[in-house]
């Protein structure tokens, strides 16, 4: 995994490195200025000698801005640098990459890194870098760097558009990774805090006028192939609002996140869609014999119904390919996808209801209409109106903060609108399902429409559920309602309250008030624990190297003298990624990877020592080997027996168990969380 992620960051930067400079012409002072930026800050080895660069100018905040690109590679691109530095600023990101294998488990514990860290803050971005705080519970745990995020604090006030991420490496203690955003505003006229309102009335008027959503959601689990809806409060606010904490009232945030398309509109994800239909297109007797047992809708009549209801697929646009597919979650739901010159479609081949269409074909995108957002979003409605209109009468409009404009690559213009709509039911919005619009501002085309509409499903009641105030409660025991800086309307910074980002996405069970998953299921903390119970323990030290690394048992006491159990030892050793899966679903990777065999799954048993070289042992992939006790001389002094001779002495050879004080295997004897810690960390140093 950790070479795949490499080779992705090489082609990102080479691609980077191909992109045109958008200058007129290459100013070779500001060139060699930005370079030198560069090198005051980070070490660009002398063997990485392929060096390209690009530049780009815009406006911000009423004054033009030049960022240059910088990367430095190796000829054969199995290493490189990458930069962009602000001309006559400072650096705003970089990143290093390389495809070398790192083995074992990193020396560098989080507290060396954020030492590294804070010194290269205050090398990179010494205007801001005093004034900078580390987040909680930021640093990733399944991956071979630390990574710290940091925000920055004017009058004692978070900036929340201003974030900075730093990355080091577990291994080798360097800074690998930095990034820098929200920095261009003019921090010097930020709000003074005279005149806030208090928390209580930040509450107040939060319940009033922006409310806490009640919302019911959807999980399709892909292993179990089942469908589970579930109602919940979000501590997002879906229309993008804020309390304004000088005035009281609800403000609209900032809309700073725009999709850019160049000529096109959405035509790569279309031509993307066209060559998966052609691939994945059924032969003509298969499609006979699903129309024959199904009694579907024609190929040809799909294709009249997208024809008629998008206009903008014209009789001069040939149909190019067809596919009938049955739907992964609605398994009585039949989709012809259908690829034409320069469009896309999806019609229901039981109702032959149009689904969706994406058109990318050049005149989409030409004229000189100039069609405002208000007639767009009319226009959008009729369209639904005329193509599903039970549906868009149960369906209710919200103003996205985010994607609902797209913008021109090359100057930043308005070139469509997006309109978003969720389907309503008992009252509550239902998240995932409803409609999305596209309008093109030149040609007035709807360019894009999709309806999201599971048939046939069951919506638990909302009867009994607690207050809104309760619900605003549990968020707040968490993720803190705060004052704090943000952009709000047209861009101008405010203080605000609101909940913090970083804690504030999560759903509360509007049973109980207690938190929940994505998935519907009670919360799973992934963060890192903090053990108060290891001090001077005989394991601490490897406990620790384990923890910094991402090995864990959940718990804010790791009870090291406690008898660990199959399936935590097994979480234990597989804790990068056990956390997705449930128990079910857990054991059927073990199995899948041959750690556990039919027959020995015991998920509460007390682990064995002999079953725990077992299992690492296959864990290293010496399964097969150590199948074979004939090969093997017993190296303890107390007897093996045979089916574990094998895995006893391969553990003993790599040092990962080698018994006791008297040379015994002792391989009866039950495992305590500390041993496994221990197996575990002489483990993971051989892998």
């Amino acid at each position: 995994m950790k070479k795949l992620v490499s080779i992705f960051v090489a082609i990102s930067l080479i691609l980077t490195a191909a992109i045109p400079a958008f200058a007129e012409e290459t100013d070779s002072k500001d060139l060699e200025q930005a370079i030198t930026q560069v090198k005051n800050v980070i070490t660009i080895p002398s063997d990485y000698k392929d060096f390209q660069y690009n530049s780009n100018q815009y406006e911000e905040n009423g004054k033009q801005v030049s960022v240059w690109y910088l990367s430095w590679n190796k000829s054969d691109y199995s290493a490189g640098i990458s930069a962009s530095v602000e001309n006559g600023g400072y650096l705003i990101n970089f990143n290093t990459y390389s495809d070398q294998q790192k083995e074992g488990l990193g020396k560098v514990t989080r507290e060396a890194g954020l030492k590294t860290a804070a010194a290269f803050l205050a090398k990179a971005r010494p205007d801001i870098a005093a004034d900078l705080r580390l987040m909680e519970n930021t640093d990733y745990s399944n991956t071979d760097r630390h990574y710290f995020k940091y925000k920055l604090y004017k009058n004692d006030v978070v900036v929340y558009f201003v974030e900075v991420g730093v990355e080091v490496d577990k291994y080798t203690g360097k800074v690998i990774g930095f990034n820098c955003q929200g920095t261009g505003e003019d921090m010097t006229k930020l709000p003074s805090t005279d005149g806030v309102i208090d928390l209580d009335a930040a509450k107040k008027a939060y319940l009033e006028k922006i409310n806490v959503a009640l919302s019911y959601y959807s999980h399709f689990d892909y292993n179990k192939k089942t469908l589970t809806i579930f109602p919940a409060y979000s501590g997002t606010n879906p229309e993008g609002k804020v309390i304004d904490a000088k005035t009281g009232e609800a403000v609209a945030l900032y809309n700073d996140y725009f999709n850019y398309y160049g000529m096109g509109g959405m035509g790569g994800f279309a031509k993307t869609a066209d060559s998966a239909v052609a691939e994945n297109a059924m032969t003509k007797e298969e499609l006979a014999a699903v129309e024959s047992v199904s009694g579907l809708i024609s190929k040809d009549k799909a294709e009249s119904i997208l024809r008629d209801a998008a206009s903008g697929i014209t009789s001069s646009m040939k149909m190019l390919s067809a596919s009938l597919s049955k739907n992964y979650i609605e398994h009585d739901k039949y989709l012809w996808e259908i690829g034409f010159d320069g469009a896309y479609g999806v019609v229901n081949a039981k109702t032959g209801e149009v689904t969706s269409f994406y058109i990318y074909n050049v005149d989409s995108s030409k004229g000189n209409v100039g069609i405002s957002e208000a007639k767009a979003k009319e226009k959008a409605e009729a369209f639904m109106k005329k193509l599903a209109s039970e549906k868009f009468e149960q369906s209710r409009f919200y103003e996205s903060p985010q994607n609902r404009l797209y913008k021109s690559i090359s100057d930043d213009s308005i070139t469509e609108y997006s309109f978003n709509y969720y389907r309503q039911v008992n009252g509550i919005d239902f998240v995932g399902n409803g409609f999305t619009v596209i309008v093109n501002k030149a040609s007035g085309m709807i360019t894009h429409y999709d309806c999201s509409w599971y048939e046939g499903i069951t919506f638990p009641s909302i009867d009994k559920v607690i207050s809104e105030e309760k619900a605003y409660d549990a968020f707040n025991t968490t993720a803190k309602m705060d004052l704090m800086y943000k952009k709000v309307r047209d861009g101008e910074i405010a203080l605000v309250y609101d909940f913090t980002y970083s804690t504030g996405n999560f759903l509360i069970d509007p049973a109980n008030g207690s938190r929940l998953g994505w998935d519907g299921k009670p919360y799973k903390d992934t963060s890192l624990p903090e053990y108060t119970d290891i001090k001077g323990h005989w394991a601490e030290a490897n406990i620790n190297k384990l923890l910094e690394n991402g090995y864990y048992l959940q718990g804010e006491k790791f009870n090291p003298n406690l008898k660990i159990n199959q399936l935590s030892f097994l979480r234990y050793l597989y804790s990068p990624i056990q956390m997705y899966y449930d128990d079910e679903e857990f054991y059927k990777l073990l199995g899948n990877d041959k750690i556990v065999k039919d027959g020995e799954k015991a998920p509460a048993a007390i682990l064995s020592r002999q079953d725990a070289a077992k299992f690492v042992v296959r864990f290293l992939g010496q399964g097969k080997t150590a199948e074979h006790p004939e090969i093997f001389i017993n190296p303890f002094k107390d007897r093996v027996t045979d089916s574990y001779k094998g895995y006893a002495a391969i553990c003993y050879g790599l040092k990962i168990m080698q018994g006791d004080k008297n040379g015994r295997f002792n391989g009866v004897n039950q495992v305590t969380n500390a041993e496994a810690a221990t197996i575990i960390y002489n483990t993971l140093q051989v892998k």
